[in-house]
C-alpha cells in the first residue's frame, strides 16, 4: 500500500511538502468548523428573534439593574482571547469598523472580533495555499521567469488580508440595494397608516410587520427604530440613529421629513406621498438611463463578436465559388 501511495506522489515533492499539505488540510478544516459554528443565518425567524432580544435588552438596561451576561460560546471565547492577546483591534478603528459591520447587517457584538480573527488567519491559510501552488507548478530555476514563482504566496496572503472586508462591503452593497428598492412601498404603507390615524411609532411597527417577508432588511430597521422611539427620551434621536445605520440619501431624506413633521406639526401623510412620488420617478429615471446606455454598451460586443460572424456568413459563399472557378479554369 505504501508503494502505491509513493507512486501517486510526484517525485519532485519532499517529505516537508507532505507535512505542509497535511498541515494545510488540518488548518482549512479547522477554519471551516469555526465558520460553520458562528456563520450568520440570514432568515426571517432569526432576524425577528434578534430584534426581540434587542428589545428586551434595551428595556432591561433602562428598568432592571445590570446583570452579568451569560457565558458566550467556546468558539467566540477562543476568538476573543486570540484577538485581545495579539491586540489585533486598534482603538482608533473600532468605531469605523463597527459602523461598517452594522451597515452590512452584522449587529452582533462579536462581529468585530470575528473580522479581526479572519484578518489574521486567512492570510496565513491562503499564503500556505499559494506556497503549495508554487511548489506544484514551479517554473524551472533555469528560466528567467523563475522569480514569478513567489507571486502565488504573496497574492494569497494579500487576498486573505482583504477578503473579510470585501465580504462586508459586498453584504453592505446588497443590503443597501434591497433597502433602496423597498422605499417606495415603505412610503406608500406609511402614508396609509398615517391617514388611518396611527402614530409614527405605531406606523413604523405596522409597516415592519407587513414588509418582513418581502423586504426583511427594511423591516429590521423599522422595528429597531420603533423600539428606540419607545425607549429613548428623544424621538428624533431614534430617527437619526436610523439614518446613521443606513447611510443612504433616500433614507436621510425620509428621516429629515419625519423630523420636520415632528418639529413643526405638519401633516405627515402629504409629505410621505410627495416623497413616494419622487422616489418612484427616480427609479423610473434610473431605469431609462440604463436603457439609454445599452446601445453604447452593445457597440463593442457587436463589433468584436457579431460583425465577424456576419462577414463570414456573407462572404464565404463568394470565396468558395471563386476558388472553385479558379480550380476549373486555371490560368
Amino acid at each position: 500500500m505504501f508503494d502505491s501511495l509513493r507512486r501517486m506522489i510526484p517525485r519532485s515533492w519532499l517529505a516537508n511538502d507532505m507535512y505542509l499539505i497535511v498541515g494545510l488540510v488540518f488548518v482549512v478544516l479547522c477554519a471551516i468548523g469555526i465558520y460553520m459554528t458562528f456563520r450568520p443565518r440570514d432568515n426571517v425567524s432569526n432576524r425577528v428573534r434578534i430584534i426581540q432580544e434587542r428589545h428586551r435588552a434595551m428595556i432591561s438596561q433602562t428598568t432592571i439593574p445590570k446583570k452579568r451576561n451569560k457565558k458566550p460560546e467556546a468558539s467566540v471565547n477562543f476568538i476573543r482571547k486570540v484577538v485581545n492577546g495579539l491586540q489585533l483591534i486598534q482603538k482608533n478603528q473600532i468605531g469605523k469598523t463597527e459602523a461598517l459591520l452594522v451597515e452590512g447587517g452584522f449587529r452582533s457584538k462579536d462581529a468585530i472580533y470575528v473580522v479581526a480573527f479572519f484578518n489574521l488567519i486567512l492570510p496565513i491559510l491562503l499564503g500556505i495555499f499559494g506556497f503549495f501552488i508554487m511548489k506544484t507548478f514551479a517554473i524551472s530555476p533555469k528560466s528567467r521567469w523563475h522569480n514569478f514563482n513567489y507571486i502565488w504566496p504573496v497574492l494569497g496572503a494579500y487576498i486573505g488580508l482583504k477578503l473579510p472586508m470585501w465580504y462586508v462591503a459586498r453584504a453592505r452593497k446588497k443590503r443597501y440595494h434591497m433597502i433602496r428598492k423597498s422605499l417606495p412601498d415603505l412610503l406608500d404603507l406609511m402614508t396609509i397608516c398615517a391617514e388611518a390615524g396611527l402614530s409614527l411609532a405605531a406606523s413604523l411597527d405596522r409597516v415592519a410587520k407587513e414588509l418582513i417577508l418581502a423586504y426583511p432588511e427594511i423591516s429590521e430597521e423599522l422595528t429597531i427604530t420603533s423600539l428606540e422611539m419607545g425607549i429613548l427620551p428623544d424621538r428624533n434621536k431614534a430617527l437619526s440613529n436610523w439614518a446613521e445605520r443606513c447611510k443612504l440619501p433616500e433614507v436621510r431624506g425620509i428621516v429629515g421629513v419625519l423630523i420636520q413633521t415632528e418639529k413643526y406639526g405638519t401633516p405627515i401623510a402629504q409629505a410621505l406621498r410627495v416623497l413616494s412620488t419622487e422616489f418612484r420617478q427616480t427609479r423610473m429615471l434610473n431605469a431609462e438611463q440604463k436603457a439609454a446606455r445599452l446601445p453604447a454598451l452593445m457597440t463593442v460586443p457587436m463589433i468584436v463578436f457579431i460583425l465577424p460572424t456576419l462577414f463570414i456568413v456573407i462572404i464565404s459563399p463568394a470565396i468558395i465559388k471563386l476558388l472553385k472557378t479558379l480550380d476549373d479554369n486555371p490560368l
